[in-house]
């Protein structure tokens, strides 16, 4: 019995690992052979989205506030809603794809492991809320 340690970021603590056979570590194994084998694909497919999710949610952000006929409540929410995608397109998306594709686990630090980790829930529930909000206005 082989035993590793490493470090989790994601609950800031180091624990050992115990394998107890070589099938889970073939199977772990294959799994990232796997993903990297769609690497060229997953990688441009991923860039499309975020700059699309970007220049999109930008523009209809510079649209509401340059246009005065679109200051209304609803469009506010839509908004709110656009800058929620724009944030999670910029702080997560990137930085989660960089982690499922690097074999040595997440190497941005800890600052933004804690970051990212706080990010992503957060704009998941602002775009829940937001949409609660809205249908609470209407």
């Amino acid at each position: 019995m082989e035993a590793t340690s490493h470090w989790n970021f994601f609950n800031g603590s180091s624990s050992g690992v115990a394998l107890r056979n070589s099938s889970n570590f073939s199977s772990q194994f294959t799994s990232v052979q796997l993903i990297q084998s769609f690497k060229p694909l997953i990688i441009p497919c991923y860039m499309l989205v975020v700059l699309v999710g970007i220049f999109g949610n930008y523009l209809l952000l510079y649209v509401i506030c340059k246009t005065k006929k679109m200051h209304n409540v609803t469009n506010f929410f839509i908004g709110n809603l656009a800058f929620s995608d724009m944030l999670m397109c910029t702080t997560c998306i990137p930085f989660t794809l960089a982690y499922a594709f690097n074999p040595q686990g997440w190497i941005f630090g800890k600052f933004l492991c804690y970051f990212v980790f706080l990010m992503q829930p957060m704009t998941v529930y602002v775009s829940v809320f937001t949409l609660t909000a809205i249908a609470v206005d209407r």
